[in-house]
């Protein structure tokens, strides 16, 4: 593996650390060690593979948006604001 720095927000790494809590507590083999890494790899693997050809946009809130799910009846309220 190669070394990548990435800057997180405290929200993210907060949610990150919770979510790794949340993960670990449900595992059943713990063979293998999950850390906040693990997760930034999974969600990289994910962008990569699933996400990057929806990417869109020119700033970071936009390229966020373009892949982020977005609920039927959500997207019709914030239409009709």
């Amino acid at each position: 593996m190669e070394r990548k720095e990435a800057r997180l927000r405290a929200d993210q790494l907060s949610d990150l650390a919770d979510l790794r809590r949340h993960v670990n507590a449900r595992r059943q083999d713990r063979s293998e060690i999950i850390t906040d890494n693990t997760l930034i790899r999974v969600a990289v693997d994910l962008l990569l593979k699933v996400y990057a050809g929806r990417l869109r946009g020119d700033t970071e809130e936009d390229l966020l948006h373009s892949v982020m799910p977005r609920r039927r009846a959500a997207a019709q309220q914030e239409e009709a604001s």
